[in-house]
């Protein structure tokens, strides 16, 4: 394991750094601009007027595409030397939902309710991408995500700020494991602090407009949970609070993050934002952009290159204090020396192991398991599982697509990743045919995945009118079609539902997805994945999500003036944490005390999980409360017939709120508690606070 340096002996290192060199250590630039070699600007390098002494001083690099060890150990080695101190550069890199091996994309993993995955998932993106080279990953995203209209909800775990900050902590926990300087492990940095999930009208790098109050309660806990879980890195949002951009916004990366949250890591930029305060008018140059991100609590910046060119000189003219860029530095040598990079700044330098390791079957294997359990069964009536015998038509725009693994998929091999068509030809129980000759029909299709993640809005998530057309054609022939929807955020299908005989929601679920789908339809494996957002009716609906504060006048029917549209239900297509299975359970539930007991059965011929989940609220209170809010859940695994007990303890911490100073809200009386297998669930139960 590699030897660290004291906090005295990097207060020594910082101390005898000059200006320029720790302005420096706040800059990322890209690994592009060092691959042909750091002592001619030639190439990239000189399309973004680097000179090799900047980057001889630049704190980090980012790689953006596939990367080979060797390489990137040289690039480390190479700035190294030249650095004046010998301080290596970080690498960093997007390892999202896997890195060479792609598990399904973040909000499927947030549908199988299991933290375990969601560790696996770190643990294996981790391992992949060390070898790599890579020293921090930017994962993982915890915005909680409402609207479907939004790109990037496929990055989140969900709408729920406990399954994000579950989910999220065990993705922090599963990237670092105990010590980030292992040679297995990366550094995790929680993404985007804070609110970039609510983008005006679902368009990425919209302004967002959100009460502090929300801020408390809704969207700062999964940050918190990360904090907890030891996550090293924090990057702001490219949005602003109280018309402040996250990026600069003091109150924000001091008062809440450093005072209120206590995290003590690195905070970078994403990429070029900073240069965004030039667009909003709040700087009208760089020199004012590096003055006032620095000052408001940023330590790096990615890809902007404003505390690169202007830091230095802004602290020798006095216009910036140098303590405060002695801060900052502090935060990113700390960050390296945590990794160990002082004694070993490279990870791997053998392609040939990292190629034994990427890709490995046991990692293959967890990816496989992760795609089991995060499809969604929405409808199913008796066309799945597929019997052995019968003939069967693969069709669809995702029937013989190799691009299944979502967004954020730099170091994968898309074209070697196995087809729906790939892996039902290898399935000598069922035979493929034509539409017109098949007892059930499969149509794979929904959205590319090209069109998810950053930069990727939709006014209309849904089904197009090409794919409409061809269900329309398949359903005319008469018999069952199931509908295989491959998408990267809930999409509106409330015209196909009737058509379908069954739906089962793959979303992206990566490099194994093909092989978990099979298994799947042809029951070798009970779909267990409960839905991690609202899959709204009509986009009118839109945000919509479980929990939702109270109205003054609440729904009821038959009622007028009330909480209601004209022309359409009140109730989403499907809801919150809704998952079928190809078999039955059964629940009851008892309280006594602050204890909740669950009686689970499955009532089915087959062996099956679920997801048994605990949502409540507070009947009085000075502060408007969700009408229901998840509070906690656990996952279980039944035979045919048999039964278990899941207890549930309610504390006033699962219902606590906050108020518009930040200062708790204690529960008091009475709870009341509703215990299911998805949101709609009905209040039976209450608990005394």
């Amino acid at each position: 394991m590699s030897t660290k340096l004291t906090h005295e002996q990097l207060l020594a290192l910082l101390s005898d750094m000059s200006i320029e060199e720790k302005a420096g250590q706040l800059a990322q630039i890209p690994i592009s601009a060092c691959m042909e070699g750091v002592t001619e600007p030639t190439g990239p390098m000189a399309e973004m007027n680097l000179t090799p002494e900047q980057i001889a001083l630049s704190g980090s690099v980012i790689a953006v595409r596939k990367i080979e060890a060797e390489d990137c150990a040289k690039v480390v080695r190479d700035i190294t030397a030249l650095q004046p101190h010998h301080i290596p550069p970080l690498v960093m890199k997007d390892v999202i939902h896997g890195h060479q091996t792609m598990f399904p994309i973040p909000l499927a993993i947030g549908s199988t309710f299991d933290e375990g995955v969601a560790e696996d998932m770190g643990r294996c993106g981790a391992l992949e991408g060390a070898v790599s080279g890579t020293h921090v990953t930017f994962a993982p995203m915890v915005d909680v995500v409402r609207d479907p209209r939004w790109g990037r909800v496929m990055e989140s775990p969900g709408e729920s700020p406990l399954l994000c900050g579950r989910m999220g902590a065990a993705m922090v926990r599963g990237t670092r494991g105990d010590d980030i300087a292992a040679p297995d492990r990366l550094a995790a940095c929680a993404k985007h602090f804070v609110g970039y999930g609510i983008s005006q009208a679902g368009q990425d790098y919209a302004p967002i407009d959100v009460s502090r109050t929300e801020l408390y309660n809704t969207y700062l806990p999964p940050f918190q949970a990360c904090i907890d879980a030891g996550v090293d890195m924090m990057m702001p949002a490219f949005v602003g609070i109280d018309r402040v951009p996250c990026v600069c916004n003091e109150w924000l990366l001091k008062d809440i993050l450093r005072d209120r949250m206590g995290f003590e890591g690195m905070v970078i930029s994403d990429w070029d934002d900073p240069r965004q305060l030039i667009n909003h008018g709040v700087a009208k140059d760089l020199r004012e952009v590096s003055k006032l991100c620095l000052e408001a609590g940023l330590d790096m910046d990615m890809m902007s290159f404003a505390h690169l060119n202007c830091l230095a000189d802004l602290v020798r003219e006095g216009k910036v204090d140098e303590k405060k860029l002695d801060e900052a530095c502090l935060h990113v040598l700390a960050l390296k020396n945590s990794l160990g990079l002082f004694d070993n700044p490279v990870k791997n330098d053998s392609n040939a192991y990292q190629q034994e390791i990427c890709g490995s079957e046991s990692i293959r294997k967890a990816a496989w398991e992760a795609a089991v359990k995060s499809c969604v069964l929405l409808k199913n009536d008796g066309a799945l599982p597929l019997r052995t015998g019968c003939k069967v038509a693969l069709v669809g725009s995702h029937a013989d697509e190799h691009a299944i693994l979502g967004g954020w998929t730099l170091d994968a091999d898309t074209e070697s990743t196995k087809t729906l068509l790939d892996s039902f030809g290898e399935d000598e129980r069922i035979t493929l045919v034509s539409p017109e000759e098949a007892d059930v029909i499969l149509l794979a299709t929904g959205e590319n995945q090209s069109d998810t993640g950053e930069d990727c809005s939709k006014a209309h998530p849904s089904l197009t009118s090409e794919q409409m057309a061809e269900l329309h054609s398949l359903n005319a022939l008469g018999k069952p079609v199931v509908l295989l929807l491959f998408c990267g955020r809930p999409l509106i299908i409330t015209d196909a539902l009737p058509l379908c005989s069954a739906v089962l929601n793959v979303w992206f679920p990566g490099t194994e997805g093909a092989n978990a789908i099979r298994a799947l339809v042809m029951g070798d494996r009970n779909p267990s994945g409960h839905l991690s957002m609202t899959m709204p009716r009509a986009l009118g609906q839109v945000p919509i999500h479980h929990d939702r504060l109270s109205s003054a006048r609440p729904w009821v029917e038959g009622a007028v003036y009330v909480n209601r549209y004209k022309d359409e239900s009140n109730f989403p297509l499907f809801p919150f944490g809704f998952g079928l299975s190809y078999t039955t359970f059964a629940m009851e539930a008892s309280a006594e005390g602050n204890v909740v007991t669950v009686k689970v059965v499955n009532t089915g011929s087959v062996a099956g999980e679920t997801v048994v989940q605990l949502y409540g609220r507070m009947r009085h209170g000075r502060l408007i409360r969700p009408d229901k809010r998840l509070l906690d859940w656990q996952r279980v695994s039944l035979a045919s017939g048999e039964s278990c007990q899941v207890r549930f303890t309610v504390t006033p911490d699962m219902l606590r709120m906050y108020d518009a100073q930040g200062k708790a809200v204690e529960p008091e009386g009475v709870c009341d508690i509703a215990v299911g297998q998805s949101s709609a669930a009905a209040y039976t139960l209450t608990v005394d606070m």
